[in-house]
């Protein structure tokens, strides 16, 4: 968290500052206290006086491209979110890390609480192309329409054929963009049990998957993502798609189609919810 469709709602929410020019990039004092950030403000004030041209989504990843060959990519990490301040404020939120100034549009804050974000400079956009997690990241499930084919042939690969799927199905090289929410949505969905095994499934199951995931995270991004706890969109506006979860955080209540309490279980150090009796 954030997934796909909370990353496409901020880079929908971000598009007012596309054409306009950079003032200044600025890390603020927390984020000296990170090496990931640490001594790094030089390299960002390369980016004074060139314009915004486009913020681009791949899978999680945000790509900021400006009117020169430098690059910054963006990953909003467990925590991370964009504010757009109309208006200058001095109580920044308490865990921004940077700021970006526009001449006619005062300043866009990341902020970050848990830290595990990305506000990184690469050389040139192929550079950033041939970034591992960008270079092996699998279709989008939010492609439209959705690249059924393709997906059908990496779930086919025999690397993933005696894993379980509610594991498969967070591998960004299979599909970017989904992680436990709508990994859990999708195949409650598609009705498929998350412990059962690649191999096991059949083609008519794996197509109702693939439906169901992009089915599960369009209707994600049209309520502005799912919000738990920090998430929201540049605004401020958090999102409402948890409203209609039907097993994501729903452990012990029951199913919405057959009272069967929900079970949540932890596949590879994530949690994982379903339906014992409709997912099968």
């Amino acid at each position: 968290m954030p997934e796909g469709p909370e990353v496409e709602c901020t880079r929908r929410y971000l598009q007012p500052l596309i054409g306009k020019i950079v003032k200044k990039i600025q890390l603020t004092p927390l984020s000296q206290k990170y090496p990931k950030y640490k001594n790094k403000q030089s390299d960002f004030n390369w980016f004074s006086g060139k314009k915004l041209i486009e913020v681009e989504r791949r899978g999680k990843f945000l790509i900021w491209r400006f009117d020169g060959k430098k690059i910054v990519l963006n990953h909003l990490g467990m925590s991370g979110k964009w504010i757009l301040l109309k208006k200058d404020h001095r109580d920044l939120p308490s865990h921004a890390k940077a700021l970006i100034y526009f001449e006619s549009f005062p300043y866009a804050v990341f902020d970050d609480i848990r830290n595990f974000g990305q506000f990184r400079i690469f050389e040139s956009y192929d550079k950033v192309l041939d970034y591992n997690p960008i270079r092996k990241m699998g279709i989008d499930g939010l492609a439209k329409p959705f690249p059924m084919k393709e997906f059908l042939i990496r779930l086919n690969k025999p690397n993933y054929a005696n894993r379980e799927i509610g594991m498969v199905l967070v591998d960004q090289k299979l599909v970017a963009g989904i992680g436990n929410i709508y990994k859990s949505e999708s195949l409650a969905l598609a009705k498929i049990n998350p412990t059962r095994l690649v191999k096991t499934i059949k083609k008519i199951e794996r197509k109702k998957l693939g439906r169901a995931i992009s089915e599960t995270l369009w209707k994600a991004v049209d309520c502005n993502g799912s919000t738990f706890s920090t998430f929201q969109i540049p605004t401020g506006q958090e999102g409402s798609a948890q409203n209609w979860h039907n097993v994501y955080g729903k452990h012990g209540e029951s199913c919405l189609e057959c009272g069967t309490e929900i079970t949540r279980i932890v596949q590879n150090g994530r949690s994982t919810f379903f339906c014992t009796e409709c997912q099968k």
